[in-house]
């Protein structure tokens, strides 16, 4: 049977060179490239096609370096790469907005997530979303939060979804426009959007409901 070709991608190299130990351990797994930078990902998901990319949420030194952002492009050029994103940061409302866009599974930057490397791996080349146990948990909990709490809040887009996070980050709708390459009209729109779907009636609520949200 074909090994699983997985590629890995992380701005620090200690991340790059551990994943790679553990995935050179596992005989049905072949680590085929790893990259420090978005770009050469880019370049090697087209050079060296992978089943699976496991690839950090975030780099630094990158304009477009969120994971929404990322994982657009990353689709654009490797549209049947099964994604696993790796962050430091697993608040319910990140793993959420990243499945929803598309991510086949999302790990813990941490001793229990890379413990289940291998697992993540072969559960997503199977076709199914792979999230650690704890991770599961903590979503299950924020959905029992919300049903308790009689809140029911739709799902925003990956455009909403970004937007929101930039205005709770303190950006303006003309900063947004011009880092997203989008009209200010566009943005003003996927804003009330995201507005609306999670119940906020101004900018000090809807960062309120983000911090209750993420937390």
């Amino acid at each position: 049977m074909r090994k699983i070709r997985v590629g890995i991608a992380d701005d620090h190299p200690f991340i790059l060179l551990g994943v790679e130990h553990i995935l050179r351990s596992c005989p049905d797994i072949e680590p085929c490239f790893k990259s420090e930078s978005i770009g050469r990902l880019l370049d090697l998901l087209v050079e060296v096609p992978v089943d699976v990319l496991l690839c950090d949420y975030e780099f630094e030194g990158d304009p477009y370096a969120d994971g929404l952002n990322l994982l657009d492009r990353i689709r654009r050029v490797a549209p049947a790469t099964q994604v696993v994103f790796l962050s430091g940061h697993c608040s319910t409302y990140i793993v959420s907005a990243a499945l929803n866009a598309g991510a086949a599974g999302f790990i813990g930057k941490g001793r229990e997530g890379f413990i289940h490397l291998a697992a993540a791996v072969r559960t997503v080349r199977s076709g199914n979303t792979y999230l650690p146990d704890s991770l599961s948990d903590k979503m299950l909990s924020g959905v029992s939060h919300t049903a308790e709490n009689g809140v029911s809040r739709g799902v925003l887009s990956e455009k909403e979804a970004t937007v929101v996070r930039m205005i709770c980050d303190g950006m303006s709708i003309g900063a947004i426009a011009e880092r997203l390459k989008r009209s200010p009209k566009t943005v003003s729109n996927q804003k009330n959007a995201g507005m609306k779907k999670l119940g906020a009636k101004n900018d000090v609520e809807l960062v309120t409901i983000m911090r209750e949200y993420c937390s």
